[in-house]
């Protein structure tokens, strides 16, 4: 991975970014939903893209949106949800954002050019300019909050799911140990559970499932919940010392692999689903607390394997891992009580209680595993997101972003 000549876009924003997200829309590839991290009530909601027609590495702001506080998370509508509009051509859009609320945005064609709806044209607000014949404008569609009142301030939201399989569920986590299913399409609140013993900090939905979706959070414990039977979930790995874990993600070409990483660690684990006791690897090389991990796919003649998986951090590091073939067996031996209550082959989570007192073996016996390739920033990087295709990933650092061919 280089930082310049083909296979390397850059776009410069003249604010400090965090969230990156990027559109499944066949139409628009490297089209990316931005936002902004600065202290106060002036912070942003980005789109930029290449211009369209033309065979250009240039990125442009097409569309931006003052937001009151910085997103913890930005993502665009999944591509079962795109497709389901493929008459747009990519014209219209769904983007979601979460901080002090859920927020449902429309991306769509603005041909008026009225600046007071967040339409950006030529040398418009963003850096980067705007397109000269083309424009777009940002409209909230729905904000979801269980506040029922305007002025009653509700407990951050940390992080959100978008249901691939199902399009119009959303699930939220927050600070005050819950997690929220969403009904986009009727702006209403499903359910609402007590997720964690602490502040719940990052949330994923199980590959092809709609019902189960895993969880993490400053309890140490990563978790599982089905929808189906919300009486009880199921404690799949519990960091030692119960250290917080602050991200996870499940890979795009195997059901039961996912990673997860914890507050201020330097190293991502591997886990299986089918016996989560303990992770089956550890991805080494950073030297400087995590920021972000993500899955991306791998060859379409490779092993059974994850894929390419990356991780960012404060290091100004980005590496790459290729776990595009088999990882090591799981150590069947090393099972915990959790691990053995639960149903992980048909992922029917269902256990009599949740134990209190399982504890999972270090993660030391865990194969290590040294990336196969690396880019350094400028600065710390804070993000990262794979395109769509999974050929390119995208970094956040500063003012920047930054998409390099794998």
């Amino acid at each position: 991975m280089t930082r310049s000549g083909p296979g390397f876009m850059q776009y410069d924003s003249q604010y400090p970014l965090y969230g990156l997200s990027f559109s499944h829309s066949p139409s628009h590839p490297h089209r990316a939903a931005l936002t902004t991290l600065h202290p106060g009530p002036s912070n942003k909601l980005l789109v930029v893209d290449t211009k369209p027609g033309e065979a250009s590495d240039e990125l442009h702001s097409i569309a931006s949106v003052n937001l009151t506080f910085p997103a913890t998370k930005v993502a665009w509508e999944p591509a079962q949800s795109v497709a389901g509009n493929a008459y747009t051509n990519g014209q219209t859009e769904l983007l979601a954002t979460t901080g002090d609320v859920l927020r449902i945005w429309d991306l769509g064609r603005d041909w008026k050019g009225d600046t007071s709806r967040g339409y950006v044209g030529r040398g418009g607000a963003g850096g980067g300019g705007g397109y000269e014949t083309e424009q777009y404008v940002l409209n909230t569609r729905s904000v979801l909050t269980n506040s029922k009142s305007p002025q009653t301030s509700l407990p951050p939201i940390t992080s959100f799911a978008w249901n691939p399989d199902k399009p119009e569920s959303i699930v939220t986590c927050s600070i005050d140990t819950t997690a929220t299913l969403w009904d986009i399409n009727t702006s209403q609140a499903i359910t609402q559970l007590i997720a964690h013993d602490r502040a719940v900090y990052d949330l994923a939905w199980l590959p092809q499932s709609p019902d189960i979706f895993v969880s993490v959070g400053a309890d140490g414990s990563l978790r599982a919940f089905d929808l189906r039977q919300l009486e009880h979930s199921t404690i799949l790995y519990e960091s030692p010392g119960s250290n917080p874990l602050a991200r996870i993600a499940f890979s795009n070409t195997e059901q039961h692999m996912l990673a997860c990483f914890g507050l201020d660690d330097s190293k991502t684990f591997i886990l299986d689903m089918r016996s989560p006791g303990q992770p089956v690897a550890e991805l080494m090389g950073h030297s400087a607390p995590l920021g972000a991990i993500s899955w991306g796919g791998g060859p379409p003649d490779s092993e059974s394997g994850g894929g390419w998986i990356a991780s960012c951090g404060d290091d100004c590091q980005l590496l790459l891992y290729d776990l595009t073939g088999p990882l090591p067996a799981p150590r069947q031996e090393a099972k915990s009580q959790t691990a053995k209550s639960s149903s992980p082959a048909n992922y029917a989570f269902s256990p009599p209680a949740t134990p209190n007192d399982a504890q999972s073996p270090p993660p030391a016996k865990a194969a290590e595993i040294m990336p196969a390739k690396a880019w350094t920033a400028d600065s710390e990087i804070v993000n990262l997101a794979f395109t769509d295709s999974g050929n390119q990933i995208g970094a956040i650092s500063g003012s920047k972003l930054s998409i390099l061919d794998i």
